[in-house]
C-alpha cells in the first residue's frame, strides 16, 4: 500500500467535488506505489453519467517537466493518464495537505512475462516518447553518482559479501564512464526511469497505458531503454532473455535509431539500471534487494554486446 491509503473517504469525496467531474460513487485504494497512494475512483454526474479515474496523492510536489512530459505525450496520442484541471485551471490538487493528481483510468493489466509482441510494444512507445520530448527541459537524474556513492557506504552491509564486493565493482565502473567524453556525447533528454512492467497496461499485445511519470527527468536516452530491458527482458534468475531484449531494441531502432556511443555503453548502461535500482531497495525495506542482486550478477557474469545491424543510425 501506498503511504496515504488510510486517508478517510469522506476527505477523498471533498476534495473530489474540486475537480467538477461528479461525485464520488466508489473509492479503493490500491497496492501501487511506495512514495505515492493511488486510488481507483469511480464518479457520477448530474446525468447519470459514471467514470474511472486514478486518483494519486503524492508525498512530494510534481516536478513541472513531469506535468509538461504528460501534457506533451498526450497531444502526441500516446496513452498515457494526462492529468485533469480541477475548476480553478490547476492540474495539481491538494487533499489533506498533500498534492494530488486526477486522471482517467487507463484499461487493461500489467504483463507479469512479457510476450515479444509486448516488448515490442513498449519500445515502440519508448522511442516515439524520447523523439516528442527531446526539446523538453527537466533536472537532471537524482540518482548520480553522489547518491550511488551515499547509498553504498550507507546500505551495502545489507548484502552478503559477494553482491556487494559486485555493487563496489559497479559503482567505480560507472563513475569512471561517466568521466570519458565518449559518454558525454550519449544522447540525452526526459526519460521515464522507472517504466517496470508495473507500470505499463496491455489488452492482450496492445498496449494500452504507461503510468507513473513522477520521477521524469534528463538522463541518457539508452538509459531508460536499459531499464525496460532489465525488468521486461529478465528471466525469474535474473537472467537477460535475448529474443525478448532484441524485440525491444529493434522497435525501438525503428524509430529512433542508437548511436554508436549507445552502442558501445550498452553494457554499462544494464548494469547502471540495476545498480540504481539495487540501491533505491536497499533505502527501503518495502522491497527486497534479491531480484536486482541476480539482475546485476548477469549483467556483469553475461554482458550483452550489441551487433549494429538494425539497431545504428544510418550515416
Amino acid at each position: 500500500m501506498g503511504v496515504f491509503s488510510d486517508l478517510p473517504r469522506d476527505t477523498l469525496a471533498a476534495a473530489l467535488i474540486g475537480w467538477g467531474r461528479g461525485l464520488m460513487v466508489a473509492c479503493e485504494p490500491t497496492d501501487l506505489g511506495i512514495e505515492n497512494s493511488n486510488f481507483f475512483v469511480s464518479t457520477e454526474d448530474s446525468w447519470g453519467a459514471k467514470r474511472e479515474w486514478v486518483l494519486t496523492v503524492m508525498s512530494e510536489q510534481p516536478t513541472p517537466a513531469a506535468l509538461a512530459l504528460l501534457e506533451r505525450l498526450d497531444r502526441a496520442g500516446l496513452p498515457v493518464p494526462a492529468p485533469v484541471a480541477d475548476l480553478n485551471g490547476r492540474t495539481v490538487g491538494r487533499i489533506d495537505g498533500h498534492p494530488a493528481l486526477l486522471a482517467p483510468r487507463l484499461p487493461g493489466n500489467h504483463p507479469e512475462v512479457p510476450s515479444e509482441a509486448q516488448c515490442r510494444a513498449i519500445g515502440q512507445f519508448l522511442a516515439r516518447m524520447h523523439r516528442a520530448s527531446r526539446e523538453l527541459d527537466g533536472p537532471a537524474h537524482p540518482r548520480d553518482k553522489v547518491w550511488l556513492e551515499a547509498g553504498l557506504a550507507a546500505f551495502a552491509r545489507r548484502l552478503d559479501f559477494f553482491s556487494r564486493g559486485q555493487l563496489e565493482t559497479s559503482v567505480s565502473a560507472i563513475a569512471s564512464a561517466e568521466r570519458r567524453s565518449d559518454f558525454a556525447r550519449l544522447p540525452t533528454g526526459l526519460v521515464h526511469g522507472d517504466l517496470f512492467r508495473d507500470n505499463a497496461m496491455f489488452e492482450g499485445d496492445r498496449l494500452t497505458g504507461v503510468i507513473d511519470f513522477h520521477h521524469a527527468a534528463r538522463a541518457p536516452l539508452a538509459f531508460d531503454l536499459a531499464v525496460v530491458a532489465m525488468d521486461w527482458c529478465s528471466h525469474a534468475d535474473g537472467r537477460l532473455d535475448p529474443a525478448r531484449t532484441r524485440a525491444l531494441l529493434e522497435a525501438y531502432a525503428a524509430i529512433r535509431p542508437l548511436t554508436r556511443e549507445e552502442l558501445w555503453f550498452w553494457p554499462l548502461l544494464l548494469v547502471q539500471a540495476c545498480v540504481r535500482f539495487l540501491i533505491a531497495r536497499l533505502h527501503s525495506p518495502r522491497k527486497s534487494p534479491a531480484e536486482m542482486t541476480a539482475r546485476l550478477a548477469d549483467r556483469l557474469d553475461r554482458p550483452m554486446y550489441l551487433q549494429p545491424e538494425g539497431l545504428l543510425a544510418r550515416s
